[in-house]
């Protein structure tokens, strides 16, 4: 029985393959940014173990203790790199040990432009992994297309992987595209194919650079040019929030960390079509820095009403001592702390906010104030008012703590700041990293719920 220990930069003697010298070769192209030395099997296994069984190969490792199935040797190489970069990150540290994390795994394609790095936080089938194949492809450095470590100074570092593409490709790749998947093709299986993008257009293990951008994905096959728009920030920090590996820490942990970035850095939404057009386009935004019209600017336009909980005007009301707020630019980013729940103020929400936080005041009493600064009609702040305090009341951001006289009939003189509520939107729930493998899924288990450092399965 030929056994093989392999041993990877910062993490030593890490995976021990046996009967696999395909898995072996397959590896060592998958992560062509690490220096990885081979050595005969001695002494105790590493965690992580695959074995060769009949025509396919069985995996243990600390987060499938009954070992997992894999088909064939690119699916082995997916979930090997699962848990490799799961130790890459330090994922397995624990907060209670006193071990704070030095990375922070963020889920996002990135690549360099200028010297500094675009980021691409994960949305569904939104192409990341394809669009950083076609930033190689036009002579860019891709530092990854799913996954980017976050140093406590606000640095990204490559972990090394090369992208992944899902197969049979997309029919409306340009043909020179497709010519440099195929040419720069690695292990490959009916699902996924690696592609190996030159030395110099792929950054190696441990590779930093400062952060340029982030940018969110829609493709819709329906354009015919890509565009790019700027958003608020707050955009950008809810995808940091949703999309990363730190399962152990909590939304309120992960803001001050995410906050400085998303101060400084510029938020955009690219909707394409093609990648290669998408690719040109965004760089000639980015180097030009004129990014269009912020989105969150139109839509404060206007007072967009929504349905919220029947409220009483007399009752006082104040912010919960239980949410820690963080503002972010004219926009306010609350966490509840008994429960982790994220609910995000616009500009107006954000005033409200502070207000209420200063002194506690009636529904009315909020509503002369709006009505009096905006020049808008009561009734219309009222029920903007009463959607933004009764969406928000589940959990409690705000609380009503007893009745109270009725306000003065009088308007008041509060000062209010003149941007308008335009609804609560929230982030979408956390979601944790879910890589695809290209194992075929085992009776009771998906073979494709693996992600590093966490024994979850991600189905459910």
């Amino acid at each position: 029985m030929a056994a093989q220990d392999l041993l990877l930069p910062g993490l030593g003697r890490c995976l021990r393959l046996v009967n696999a010298p395909e898995v072996a070769r397959a590896l060592a192209m998958a992560l062509p940014g690490w220096s990885i030395t081979t050595r005969p099997a001695r002494g105790s296994a590493p965690a992580i173990r695959l074995y060769r069984c009949g025509d396919g190969y069985r995996q243990y490792a600390p987060t499938l203790p009954e070992g997992l199935d894999l088909p064939t040797p690119t699916a082995a190489v997916c979930s090997l790199i699962a848990d490799l970069a799961g130790e890459a990150l330090g994922a397995d540290r624990s907060q209670d040990q006193g071990q704070d994390q030095d990375l922070l795994g963020l889920h996002c394609a990135s690549v360099e432009i200028d010297g500094r790095l675009v980021l691409f936080p994960e949305a569904h089938r939104a192409g990341k992994s394809t669009l950083g194949v076609a930033f190689a492809a036009a002579g860019f450095r891709l530092f990854g297309d799913d996954v980017l470590g976050l140093t406590p100074a606000g640095e990204g570092v490559s972990l090394g992987i090369a992208p992944r593409l899902r197969l049979p490709l997309p029919e409306i790749l340009p043909p020179e595209l497709v010519d440099y998947i195929q040419r720069r093709a690695g292990p490959e299986d009916a699902r996924y194919r690696y592609v190996i993008p030159e030395a110099e257009r792929r950054a190696a293990h441990g590779e930093t650079r400062p952060l340029g951008a982030i940018v969110l994905l829609e493709r819709d096959a329906g354009l015919t040019a890509p565009e790019v728009i700027r958003l608020s920030p707050g955009e950008g920090l809810a995808q940091l929030l949703t999309q990363n590996f730190a399962y152990e820490l909590s939304h309120e942990a992960l803001v001050p960390r995410l906050l400085p970035l998303m101060e400084r850095l510029p938020c955009l939404l690219l909707r394409y079509s093609e990648p290669l057009a998408a690719v040109y386009e965004l760089a000639g935004v980015l180097r030009t820095r004129e990014a269009g019209e912020t989105a969150s600017m139109a839509e404060a336009a206007r007072m967009t009403p929504c349905h919220g909980v029947a409220l009483q005007g007399h009752g006082r009301w104040r912010p919960s001592p239980h949410a820690c707020a963080h503002p972010l630019g004219d926009e306010l980013f609350l966490i509840h702390r008994p429960s982790g729940a994220i609910h995000r103020l616009n500009a107006s929400g954000h005033a409200v906010w502070a207000l209420l936080a200063e002194e506690a005041l009636s529904l009315d009493e909020l509503a002369d104030c709006l009505a009096e600064h905006l020049s808008q009609p009561r009734a219309t702040v009222t029920r903007d008012l009463r959607a933004l305090l009764g969406a928000s009341s589940r959990p409690a951001w705000w609380y009503p703590p007893r009745p109270s006289p009725p306000p003065p009939s009088e308007g008041s003189s509060r000062y209010f700041p003149s941007r308008r509520h335009n609804g609560d939107r929230r982030p979408p729930a956390r979601r944790p990293w879910r890589p695809r493998a290209s194992a075929a899924p085992g009776p009771g288990r998906d073979a494709t719920a693996r992600w590093p450092g966490s024994g979850r399965p991600a189905g459910g």
